[in-house]
């Protein structure tokens, strides 16, 4: 899904920037014959409410500063982004090509997507015949009994299609994405300020399901949850045989944690992160209370898929800075009631090259996700 279209073909290596809430990342991935390599990679840590607006040269400095930590000389970026506009759903169209897809949202996304997006850039995603409509579907469900739908946190949701309507057989499902045009712009610019330029701007949500596709092989009839819990941002991803069928996006992520820690204790955004890191027993107590919405969120996600398929989520898996941490899974699991485990794509890249770094590498893997992630489509 993209906000910017490539139109170079496909290389052996590429840059991929993830432009976080409070971290932007990068790195240079390779196409090798029979895996892909981390060649390199960067992070930043942005000053705090730097990253909300994504603008000005303040920020621009932070990306040029990210870049020059490369060896690489490549300026050509995929860039994936996790704005506060960021939204994803699902629609029905007739069997008619993505471009006349796009067309007609650009002209009435009201009228297909029940809401003006007129202010947004928005893409389109083909999902693969059957995708929609995974078998043994239950029938007579109504699609609109989520409970979690008109959740205050909730940015976007796409729904699965009701597969008793028979009248829609002809219709294709599609995953539409998008942004506001003011915070595109905004990452655009700063880029472009930067020095950088980028080949295409897509949203994390996407991003991790492509790096997850490639690092996470999946088997016939399998339902996978992945979570990528960012800073502000957390996307929760139904995937059937690796495609996605629902994609959530919550107003939820790691620093609200820290700032529930910091409020309770009386404590600096900074003492706040530490305590968090070091995860003492009081303050698994105060992660308990705080990541309850998140855990809400998820499991009623769960609970209305399995109730409108017949399938059964075989697997939650999580990525992005949080999922880091095996304290924080162990508890969101417990509150979910399904074990959570840590996806790192690292471990399915080369990077034997890092030799005493390996490890370093490693924990980062969660948090390089949808920066590798962004690449990934691009490689020949």
């Amino acid at each position: 899904m993209h906000f910017r279209r490539n139109t170079q073909h496909k290389r052996d290596v590429a840059l991929g920037i993830d432009l976080g809430a409070s971290q932007i990342k990068a790195a240079v991935v390779r196409r090798q014959t029979d895996k892909l390599e981390l060649v390199e990679y960067a992070v930043r840590t942005l000053p705090p409410g730097l990253a909300k607006a994504y603008k000005g040269p303040e920020f621009a400095a932070e990306l040029q500063q990210l870049v020059d930590g490369l060896k690489t000389s490549e300026r050509h970026a995929f860039v994936t982004i996790s704005c506060s506009s960021a939204m994803v759903c699902q629609a029905e169209f007739p069997p008619v090509p993505l471009a006349e897809i796009k067309s007609a949202l650009k002209l009435n996304s009201a009228g297909y997507l029940r809401r003006d997006f007129s202010a947004y850039y928005l893409d389109v995603f083909e999902l693969k015949k059957g995708t929609e409509e995974p078998k043994g579907k239950a029938k007579g469900k109504d699609k609109n009994s989520d409970p979690a739908k008109d959740s205050a946190k909730t940015n976007g949701t796409a729904n699965t299609k009701d597969s008793a309507k028979t009248k829609d057989s002809a219709k294709s499902s599609v995953l539409v994405g998008g942004a506001t045009k003011e915070e595109v712009d905004a990452c655009r610019d700063a880029l472009v300020a930067a020095k950088i330029k980028p080949e295409v701007i897509e949203l994390t949500a996407i991003s991790v399901i492509n790096a997850f596709q490639v690092g996470h092989p999946h088997s016939k009839n399998e339902v996978v949850v992945l979570i990528d819990i960012g800073a502000r941002m957390t996307s929760i991803n139904f995937l059937f045989e690796g495609m996605p069928l629902i994609t959530r996006i919550m107003h939820f992520g790691g620093a609200q944690l820290s700032d529930y820690i910091s409020q309770v204790l009386v404590l600096k955004p900074d003492e706040a992160e530490d305590e968090k890191r070091k995860m003492s027993g009081p303050i698994q107590e105060l992660v308990k209370t705080a990541i309850s919405p998140l855990a809400r969120e998820i499991r009623s996600s769960i609970d209305f898929f399995e109730r409108q398929n017949d399938l059964h989520v075989s697997q939650i898996y999580a990525c992005g800075g949080s999922a880091a941490s095996p304290q924080i899974l162990a508890i969101l699991g417990e509150a979910v009631g399904t074990h959570v485990e840590c996806w790192n794509l690292i471990e399915s890249l080369d990077i034997s090259h890092f030799n005493g770094e390996t490890q370093r590498v490693l924990a980062l893997g969660p948090s390089l996700a949808a920066a590798v992630g962004a690449v990934i489509p691009r490689l020949s």
